[in-house]
């Protein structure tokens, strides 16, 4: 018993000191775009509010598409607004355009665009086009 002890001790300095924890399973709504939820962030509470953005907005649809959006639709995955990609008074090619994210709205259907935008776009105005901080 006590060699097996000294084995375990001399192991685990060996590794230098790190306990390997097992990571907790992600309860996901959009298990199928974790890769994309991956590619916003890897901090799990982030993950999951992002996953819950996506999941409220798109159902994980790619090509989700709301035409009732006053500003020119909403696209894709996180349903970014139209106002954010098209010509406006204060942004002469528009927002993500001249962010180098995208060239035109209709690029907002791949959806790892969309993430970048989504990105851009919270780090310009954190959650509020999103309707605020999701609570989950």
């Amino acid at each position: 018993m006590k060699k097996l002890l000294i084995v375990a001790i001399l192991c685990y300095s060996l590794l230098g000191g790190t306990v390997v924890h097992a990571k907790k399973p992600m309860n996901l709504r959009c298990d199928n775009r974790e890769h994309i939820i991956r590619l916003v962030s890897e901090d799990r509470k982030m993950m999951l509010q992002v996953d819950y953005i996506m999941h409220r907005e798109s159902r994980c649809r790619q090509l989700a598409f709301n035409p009732k959006d006053p500003n020119g639709g909403s696209y894709g995955l996180f349903q970014i607004n139209g106002y954010w990609c098209q010509p406006s008074r204060y942004s002469r090619l528009g927002w993500l355009q001249e962010k180098k994210v995208l060239k035109t709205c209709a690029d907002l259907w791949d959806p790892i665009i969309n993430a970048k935008a989504f990105m851009v776009m919270y780090d310009y105005a954190g959650w509020q086009p999103w309707g605020g901080e999701p609570w989950i």
